[in-house]
């Protein structure tokens, strides 16, 4: 699964905004799964996401719609093989107070996936999950350099044997900085996602599936690099890039690491 969060982090940090938006298109070509987790994740995938951002005088909202495309000839070739989507409602109607760079955050996460199970194509859910907490912004006067820390209580539905996890917290780490190293035109973007979950995880090494009472860490990390390459021929809205995914416990036991390339058309 792919959780992509370049999430137009300037426009999510402004709260001095009362109104706006920003609404992109991105592609990538995924080089496949390198490290010890996920033995199952197929290599030479497509994902598509929809980023979508609105700011009003109340706060923002931000969401995004993953889709990934397995172009594996034993997977389904006639659908996506995953869906996911989240979207985060940050409450902020005190934006011109001294308190105007913090914000109250609410999430909804969730998705659906297909596999191919040897006797025929399979699916499994990503269960809901419910989010909520506090988001805070730091940024330079320019608005170039943005830092954007949320601080969430997370509670899966359904989760394993219906327990709860014992640290239902999740920590995420925004950025994004635009003409990085002096370079105009150059972006680098991403986030870090770190909490805690009660998990059954394929693990390589044994060919086995995890306890799924036992509480794991989980980390998801996904620095974006991007160049508007419209520049040079009166097309601003089209970047192209490259994206890194990291993650520790996510769809597998271990680390894993997925480079990825792609391009990004932004609508507005």
């Amino acid at each position: 699964m792919k959780r992509t969060k370049d999430i137009l982090c300037a426009l999510l940090c402004l709260c001095s905004l009362t109104a706006g938006a920003g609404t992109n298109l991105q592609v990538y070509y995924d080089f496949g799964s390198l490290g010890t987790a996920c033995g199952n994740q197929r290599t030479n995938r497509v994902t598509t996401t929809l980023e979508l951002f609105y700011a009003d005088p109340w706060g923002s909202t931000f969401a995004f719609v993953d889709f990934d495309y397995n172009i594996h000839p034993s997977d389904p070739k006639n659908t996506p093989f995953l869906a996911y989507g989240e979207i985060a409602r940050c409450l902020n109607f005190w934006q011109k107070t001294k308190l105007g760079d913090l914000s109250v955050q609410v999430e909804y996460d969730g998705g659906l996936g297909l596999y191919n199970g040897g006797d025929g194509i399979r699916g499994y859910g990503i269960n809901h999950a419910a989010l909520v907490g506090l988001n805070y912004c730091l940024h330079t006067k320019d608005y170039k350099n943005i830092f954007n820390i949320e601080l969430l209580y997370k509670y899966i539905v359904d989760d394993y044997n219906k327990t709860r996890n014992s640290v239902p917290l999740q920590f995420t780490f925004v950025w994004g900085c635009d003409d990085f190293c002096t370079a105009p035109g150059l972006r680098f973007s991403g986030f870090l996602d770190i909490w805690g979950a009660k998990q059954s995880v394929f693990d390589r090494t044994t060919g086995t599936y995890t306890d799924p009472t036992k509480q794991s860490f989980v980390l998801i990390s996904e620095p974006q690099l991007w160049y508007n390459i419209g520049r040079w021929f009166k097309c601003p809205n089209l970047n192209i890039g490259t994206e890194i995914e990291f993650s520790y416990n996510f769809t597998g036991k271990g680390f894993m690491c997925n480079p990825c390339v792609g391009i990004k058309w932004n609508f507005d």
